[in-house]
């Protein structure tokens, strides 16, 4: 008997380890000039941070943002421009497209594909100045891990 507890256990302390091992840490970027911040995994590297876009590169992923000023754009129809944008980017099967507010931002998003890759655009505006943003996100289409890192990093866009 004590045996078999030995054995649970020490199955439940290599899953545990596995589980720790594969669990990704997290870590918050600012966008200081425009008072942005979201939350990147760590695998990710800042390729460019400048005044007209943030990108970054991780495992199998990217990452970009980019500022525009159009005083005629509101939250009420950023769908559509958010579709206008992914027709003139050439996304394919657009299978999800809706609105969305995040911690002081709003928009919309669309999910679609590019040169087989998974594409998730982000239309959204910051109430409180003129600048609108641009975000896009790629991966590949059966990265499970990829996709929840993406939810992950969407949902952390916020106003700082």
């Amino acid at each position: 008997m004590r045996k078999k507890i030995s054995a649970i256990a020490l199955v439940v302390l290599l899953c545990a380890a596995t589980i720790s091992i594969n669990a990704q840490q997290y870590f918050d970027y600012e966008w200081s000039k425009y008072n942005i911040a979201f939350t990147l995994a760590e695998d990710f590297k800042e390729v460019t941070n400048n005044d007209s876009e943030f990108t970054a590169v991780g495992d199998g992923m990217e990452f970009a943002i980019f500022p525009f000023n159009d005083a005629s754009i509101d939250h009420t129809n950023m769908t559509n421009y958010t579709l206008s944008v992914a027709g003139s980017l050439e996304m394919q099967e657009l299978d999800d497209v809706d609105m969305l507010q995040l911690n002081g931002l709003k928009g919309a998003y669309v999910e679609g594909y590019k040169d087989g890759d998974r594409v998730i655009l982000m239309g959204f505006i910051d109430p409180q100045s003129e600048t609108n943003f641009f975000a896009l996100i790629t991966f590949g289409d059966n990265d499970r891990v990829a996709e929840d890192e993406a939810v992950h990093m969407i949902s952390s866009l916020r106003k700082k």
